[in-house]
C-alpha cells in the first residue's frame, strides 16, 4: 500500500478534500490542532479532536516513527502542524485511505509510546506520551518556554490570548450597585487587547468579544487554536467582607491552593460551567502523572510572568497579595500555554466597584497588565519571535562594544 504524506501547501488540499467529504457525508469528527512538547529522550503530543473520534497507535522502523490513525476524521479549517523539536525530527499528516487521517512523528531514535483520551465534547484531547513521562521538557530554559504549538523560527508576533471571565447567562459577581463582573471583564479585556496590539511584536486574541457563555475548557481550546504563547483570564473578585480591596494574580496549583481564600475562589470560578448547564467534573483535566511531567515547567513560566504583572499592578492601585497566588483553576489547566488569572479588584467593595465601572480605571488596569506582559517577553522571548531577534541584536551589540579596542 502506498501511504501519501502531505506537508506545507499540500496540507491545505487535504483539508479542502476532507471538508468536501464532510459536506457530502454529514458531520464527522475533526482534528482541530496538534501540540508538541519534546525533549531529547521523550515527548508528548496533544491532539485536539472533538467527540466521536477514535484512534489507532503503532510504530514503524527505518526510520523510527510513531503513527496515529484517526478513522472517519477530517482536518479543521486553519489546521497547522507544530514544528519539530527534541527527539521528534518531523511531524506530518496524510490520508492513507479515504476518510482516515494519519499523524506521523519521525524520531531520532525508537521510543515506547502510550496514548490516552482526556476530556469530553469540545475539550476532548488525545495525549500521546513517548518515552519516560518524567523526562519530558518544554524548552531549553525554565523562563523562556514557548507554547509548543507556536510557529518556529522567524520574526512572528507573540500571541496573547485575553480571556474575559464569565459571560452570557453567567454574570459572575455582582456589586452592590448592580455592576456585573462579566461586563467589567469584557471592557478590561478589550482595552488590554488594544494595548497589546499597539506594541510591535505582540498580538492579542480575545476568547470572547461579546456577551456570550463559554465553557471553561472551550476558553483554553480557543487559545490553543490561536497558537497563543500566553493565556490571561481577567476577573473581578467578590467576597462577603465588603471592606476587602486589592488585585491578585493567580497561576495553576497542582497540589493545593496558597490559602483557604484562594481555594474557595477557585472552587467558585470552576463552578461557572454549572450556570450554563454543564456537568461539573474534572475529567477534562490531565491525569496527575502527566501534570507532574509536563506542566510543572509551564507553571514555573506562568509564575515568572505573573510576577511581572503583579509588579506593574502595584503602580495603579492596591495589590491585595504582593506574591503570586496558586489555586486549582480549571481555566488555567492548559498543558502547554503559560497561563494566569488576574483578579483586577473586589467588585464587592463599593469604592472599587465604582472604579471598575470607570473607563479610565479600566484603561489603567489594561496598561499595567500589558506593561507586565511586555516586560516578561522582553526578558524571556520565545524562539522564532521578533522579541528574540531584538534580544539577540541587543546582546550582540553589547558584546561588540565590550570587545572593541579602546581609542588611543
Amino acid at each position: 500500500m502506498i501511504i501519501k504524506i502531505f506537508s506545507g501547501s499540500s496540507l491545505a488540499a487535504v483539508a479542502s478534500l476532507a471538508a468536501l467529504s464532510v459536506a457530502q457525508a454529514g458531520a464527522l469528527p475533526e482534528l482541530r490542532a496538534v501540540a508538541l512538547l519534546a525533549g531529547t529522550q521523550s515527548a508528548q503530543l496533544t491532539l485536539d479532536v472533538n467527540e466521536g473520534a477514535a484512534h489507532q497507535l503503532f510504530t514503524l522502523e527505518n526510520p523510527d516513527r510513531i503513527v496515529i490513525d484517526l478513522p472517519h476524521t477530517h482536518l479543521a479549517p486553519g489546521f497547522r502542524l507544530p514544528a519539530a523539536a527534541g527527539v521528534v525530527t518531523a511531524v506530518r499528516v496524510g490520508e492513507p485511505s479515504r476518510g482516515t487521517l494519519r499523524v506521523v512523528l519521525q524520531l531520532r531514535s525508537a521510543l515506547p509510546a502510550h496514548s490516552a483520551w482526556v476530556g469530553e465534547g469540545a475539550a476532548r484531547q488525545l495525549l500521546v506520551s513517548l518515552g519516560e513521562p518524567s523526562a519530558v521538557v518544554a524548552g531549553a530554559g525554565p523562563k523562556s518556554v514557548a507554547a509548543a504549538h507556536a510557529p518556529g523560527d522567524g520574526d512572528r508576533d507573540v500571541i496573547i490570548a485575553v480571556d474575559a471571565g464569565h459571560g452570557g447567562e453567567d454574570p459572575g459577581a455582582i456589586g452592590h450597585g448592580g455592576t456585573r463582573e462579566k461586563d467589567v471583564t469584557l471592557a478590561i479585556a478589550r482595552a488590554l487587547a488594544e494595548r497589546i496590539n499597539a506594541e510591535p511584536g505582540m498580538r492579542a486574541v480575545l476568547t470572547r468579544n461579546r456577551d456570550e457563555f463559554l465553557e471553561l475548557r472551550d476558553r483554553i481550546r480557543r487559545a490553543r487554536v490561536a497558537h497563543a504563547d500566553m493565556f490571561i483570564s481577567v476577573h473581578a473578585d467578590s467576597i462577603a467582607d465588603r471592606s476587602v480591596t486589592g488585585a491578585s494574580v493567580y497561576v495553576l496549583s497542582v497540589h493545593g491552593a496558597s490559602n483557604e481564600a484562594a481555594r474557595w475562589l477557585a472552587e467558585r470560578e470552576n463552578a461557572a460551567d454549572l450556570v450554563g448547564g454543564v456537568r461539573l467534573d474534572d475529567k477534562g483535566a490531565l491525569a496527575p502523572v502527566l501534570l507532574d511531567a509536563t506542566q510543572s515547567e509551564i507553571i514555573g513560566v506562568s509564575a515568572t510572568a505573573a510576577e511581572r504583572v503583579v509588579a506593574a499592578l502595584e503602580g495603579v492601585g492596591e495589590v491585595r497579595k504582593a506574591q503570586v497566588q496558586h489555586a486549582g483553576f480549571v481555566v488555567l489547566k492548559s498543558p502547554d500555554i503559560p497561563s494566569m488569572l488576574i483578579e483586577t479588584a473586589y467588585i464587592s467593595n463599593p469604592e472599587e466597584e465604582r472604579r471598575l465601572r470607570s473607563a479610565s480605571q479600566q484603561a489603567h488596569l489594561a496598561d499595567a497588565i500589558a506593561s507586565g506582559v511586555h516586560s516578561y517577553f522582553m526578558h524571556n522571548p520565545p524562539d522564532g519571535t521578533r522579541f528574540k531577534q531584538e534580544r539577540r541584536s541587543t546582546l550582540a551589540s553589547a558584546a561588540d562594544a565590550q570587545s572593541a579596542p579602546a581609542t588611543p
